[in-house]
């Protein structure tokens, strides 16, 4: 059974901190349990076995920076959580990008990752947020880590994110879409989606991205498109 423990670090006056030495999953764990957690619950693990992304992929960790937040109230956590991580980073003094629809790139590598998964159960029940960010780099997925960036504690880290986040929780949806337009890495660029051109034109508040093609406009889910190799100007 995963021993869980109250975390004694403050890491913020909002959020109630657990911490657990190894897990499979920190989102996989806090679905099957979130009933047990009240609202603004975050659960830390020192390691990962099992961490999953989009689509499933695996995201293989090793001595990173592995947590997930449970929150009960319904926000745009599809534009939120990146935009919380992109101003924390800022403030903790480099700038990166984000890159729709859940990752934060620096210098053209990825540097965190975001899983965000709500649960409903004939209505809405809660929403788990999970952050994975690369403390060193790994080569094989052509990523960089925090520590070849600047030299930061985990705990830094991770006040000054929730920190971000709780602000921006209580900002209005236009204020939050216009500030992660700023720091976007896809909005403005040309996109192609099924053969064809596109120009990024910005997002909503579902987290969908607005495409244009001479006049012809698409608004796109997260799953309908990879940017692998989709944006090319």
């Amino acid at each position: 059974m995963t021993s869980i423990y109250l975390d004694n670090y403050p890491y913020s006056k909002y959020f109630k901190c657990y911490h657990v030495s190894e897990i499979d999953s920190t989102n996989t764990f806090l679905k099957a349990t979130h009933i047990l957690f009240q609202d603004h619950s975050i659960l830390i693990a020192d390691n990962q076995t099992n961490g999953r992304g989009r689509f499933d992929r695996v995201w293989k960790s090793d001595n990173d920076i592995c947590f997930s937040i449970v929150f009960k109230k319904h926000y745009i956590n599809q534009i939120i959580a990146p935009l919380a991580l992109e101003l924390a980073f800022i403030r903790l003094g480099f700038v990166p990008a984000i890159k729709w629809p859940n990752d934060i790139y620096f210098n053209e590598k990825k540097l965190s990752g975001i899983l965000i998964e709500d649960i409903y159960e004939d209505k809405f029940q809660a929403s788990i947020i999970g952050i994975g960010i690369n403390m060193t780099s790994k080569k094989e997925f052509n990523s960089i880590g925090i520590n070849d960036i600047k030299k930061l504690s985990k705990e830094i880290i991770i006040s000054t994110i929730l920190e971000e986040y709780e602000k921006l929780i209580h900002l209005d949806d236009n204020t939050i879409i216009n500030e992660y337009i700023k720091y976007s890495m896809v909005i403005n660029r040309t996109i192609i989606y099924h053969d064809k051109e596109y120009k990024a034109l910005g997002i909503t508040k579902d987290g969908h991205l607005l495409l244009d093609n001479n006049g012809i406009k698409k608004e796109v889910q997260c799953d309908e498109i990879t940017f692998k190799e989709a944006i090319i100007k």
